[in-house]
């Protein structure tokens, strides 16, 4: 099935409503073969064609929550109060805001002149209402909405958030990621998930959905000429969803992508490309371990694993470039969030085999750990788990890989029934309330979420002390100690923090740039609107 959304709006004045109309198109292929991205003038362009998987239908109640990619659909058609640049938070729909020295509530002047894409005019009742709509129907990413408790419209441009307490994060992670929606498209919809009127794409973003092919996985974005932020530069971005994104990047089907293959980036460069490395690194493979377990309960047993495993050697094989060794404290160790006194796991095959006899687990004539067998489960084809395997056979441990599809690893994980499992995630760039997040089983991202909390009163102690302290310093301070009880207590073991490459043609556009602190909660991707859009004009 299409899903299709074009609006024509026109004849712009100070009425409430602009008169237009809606009509259906069919473009995407036309995008696939129209060649690279053309320039308009020196800065403005026709198309770009990044590559892409399907992130589902991106209404803020539809998207897929497994990666990140939903969530940037959606942030090209719905806007928020904040939002980030290079420079970190800025104004957004909310032009300005004050905060109460208690840090309880926060006062928000509206931008004027909002429309939404249908013409009707962006309010402080459409704010009002988008907050207590998500209170019932939860946005489809982040933001504790359960942080604030009431939010009130004073005029038609000022609303006033008063908090049930300090949340720290409140400007970069929930005004800056929940999306205002139209109050008369949604007041009477009981059903949002299922919702697939073109209303339910009605934002006050920069583009507009002009096509969304469900089958294929790919969008196709056309400017809203009427943005208040400025003039929108690229006049169409399609999503494509190629089955080889280096091949297709190379053959001129699509104009950018994404990849952590370091490999893969010399030889890009080599043909001419440009290539942005995220920065701060943003991301983590980790692997996670059942506290459940009879045996990996011990953690001991998870301490002995950690040093049997050379992670600087895996992270040179996998990401190539210059490999960054996973904290055991989940932080990236280029995040200013990071402490540097954090415990970790240099590779020490001694100090395993010292722990593991001193379990018990002692070797036979084979040199094979006595009652000592476990199993990894992927849901891909892992080299971490290949290397893993090798590299703790050299201590007696026999690890066995579990190949399963993603529903079953998703469902394994959320029910405790495995031994270890590799995952991979990205948003480790912005506020560290996703340490809470992660490992209180609050998390968006349906990776983190699974699995048991992590039961350690200290650490759930401090999870929630942080969230509300407003001195940096001091919250600094929690944070580190946060890192310190993951890092002894191990619930999970980051093998390495792996940057990403964006791969493209400054010749075609060259606006890209890293976002200070990640889009959103940390997302060191480049799919930024704000990079797409002049201000000053």
């Amino acid at each position: 099935m299409l899903f299709c959304i074009a609006v024509i709006m026109t004849g712009c004045s100070t009425n409430e409503k602009i008169s237009g109309s809606t009509q259906v198109t069919s473009e995407l292929a036309t995008a696939k073969n129209s060649g690279k991205a053309t320039s308009l003038t020196t800065d403005s362009v026709a198309r770009i064609r990044m590559a892409w998987g399907n992130s589902g239908y991106p209404s803020p109640f539809a998207f897929s929550s497994s990666g990140p990619g939903g969530f940037l659909r959606n942030s090209f058609l719905f806007d928020t109060l904040t939002w980030k640049d290079e420079n970190g938070v800025v104004p957004w729909l909310a032009k300005s805001w004050s905060v109460s020295e208690d840090g309880l509530q926060y006062t928000f002047d509206l931008e004027e002149n909002v429309l939404w894409h249908d013409g009707n005019r962006l309010t402080a009742d459409d704010v009002v209402f988008s907050f207590g709509y998500y209170q019932m129907h939860p946005f489809m990413w982040t933001g504790d909405i359960s942080q604030i408790q009431t939010v009130t419209a004073i005029d038609d441009h000022k609303v006033k958030f008063t908090l049930n307490q300090p949340y720290a994060p409140f400007l970069s992670d929930l005004v800056g990621i929940v999306p205002i929606i139209p109050k008369h498209v949604w007041q009477n919809v009981d059903s949002p998930l299922d919702y697939r009127d073109p209303s339910a794409l009605v934002g006050t973003g920069p583009y507009i959905l002009k096509e969304y092919d469900e089958k294929s996985g790919q969008y196709l974005f056309t400017a809203n000429d009427h943005y208040f932020k400025g003039k929108v530069l690229v006049k169409e971005v399609a999503y494509m969803n190629p089955e080889n994104q280096l091949l297709a990047l190379q053959k001129g089907e699509v104009d950018s992508a994404m990849t952590y293959k370091y490999s893969e980036v010399q030889q890009l460069e080599k043909e001419g490309f440009d290539v942005l490395k995220s920065a701060p690194t943003g991301s983590a493979v980790r692997v996670t371990f059942n506290l459940d377990h009879p045996q990996l309960k011990d953690k001991r047993l998870r301490q002995a694993l950690a040093y049997a495993l050379d992670r600087a050697e895996m992270a040179e094989k996998i990401t190539g470039g210059d490999p960054i060794v996973g904290n055991a404290g989940i932080i990236p160790p280029d995040s200013p969030w990071y402490s540097s006194s954090v415990k970790q796991y240099e590779y020490n095959v001694t100090e395993a085999e010292q722990i593991l006899d001193e379990l018990g687990y002692n070797k036979n004539a084979s040199g094979v750990r006595n009652g000592l067998k476990l199993n990894v489960m992927v849901s891909s084809n892992s080299p971490e788990a290949q290397i893993m395997q090798e590299m703790l056979k050299k201590v007696g441990v026999v690890l066995n890989i579990q190949q399963v599809d993603a529903a079953t690893f998703s469902t394994a994980m959320g029910e405790n029934k495995y031994d270890l499992a590799i995952t991979g995630h990205i948003g480790l760039s912005g506020d560290p309330d996703y340490l809470r997040q992660w490992f209180l089983g609050e998390a968006s991202n349906s990776w983190a979420a699974r699995g048991k909390q992590f039961d350690h009163a200290t650490f759930q102690h401090l999870a929630l002390e942080q969230m509300s302290e407003l001195d940096t310093d001091k919250r600094k301070e929690m944070i580190g100690e946060m890192q310190n009880i993951l890092a002894e207590e191990l619930p999970t073991l980051v093998l390495y923090h792996r940057p990403f490459y964006y791969v493209f043609k400054s010749s075609d556009f060259n606006g890209w740039f890293n976002t200070s602190g990640g889009i959103a909660d940390g997302i060191p991707l480049w799919d930024n609107k704000a990079a797409l859009i002049d201000e000053d004009n």
